[in-house]
């Protein structure tokens, strides 16, 4: 069985090395379409490190767009808090081979690929679909605006609100 693409969060930052969508791939169908962008505001934004009041829960949705403005920050331990321990193995293999470096822990293919992220300028503009979602699974779609590469998304459940597991993958080109 071929080996999964990365996740599509790390496919604007290695877009030469990583295969990405086509514009022919069609998102399931959507039940909420929400859009991040790195653009920022004169505003101060809230951190993604900032805690959820006990009782309101982040969303699928939510949990991503922290996890994704994390590895952008990047806020390495935020980030890799929010990918399951099979996630964060894989991404490493994964990152290490394709990039011929190899990277000892989460936190620092987190803080290599923000550093990588800056320097050629990669957009974290993305649309984001519900697939589906139960009380302990959700399946969503990205897709980076700037450049098509796309993925599906799961995350489970617990106890703090929702972690992307290591059946996330890129679209296949």
């Amino acid at each position: 069985m071929p080996a999964r693409p990365v996740l599509p969060i790390f496919c604007a930052v290695i877009a030469l090395t990583l295969a990405g969508c086509t514009g022919g791939t069609e998102p399931p169908p959507a039940t909420e379409t929400p859009i991040a962008s790195d653009t920022r505001t004169d505003e101060p934004a809230a951190p993604a490190t900032a805690a959820p009041s006990e009782d309101v829960r982040a969303t699928p949705v939510e949990s991503y767009l922290a996890w994704l403005a994390a590895s952008r920050e990047p806020d390495a331990a935020l980030a890799c808090s929010l990918m399951s321990d099979e996630l964060q193995k894989r991404m490493i293999s994964e990152f290490s081979a394709s990039l011929g470096t190899q990277f000892p822990d989460c936190n620092t293919m987190i803080t290599t690929t923000a550093a990588m992220y800056t320097a050629t300028g990669a957009s974290a503009e993305v649309t984001v679909e519900v697939v589906s979602e139960t009380a302990s699974e959700a399946t969503l779609f990205s897709t980076y605006i700037g450049t098509g590469k796309c993925g599906t998304i799961h995350l489970t459940s617990t106890h703090d609100g929702w972690m992307l597991t290591e059946q996330s993958e890129g679209c296949v080109s």
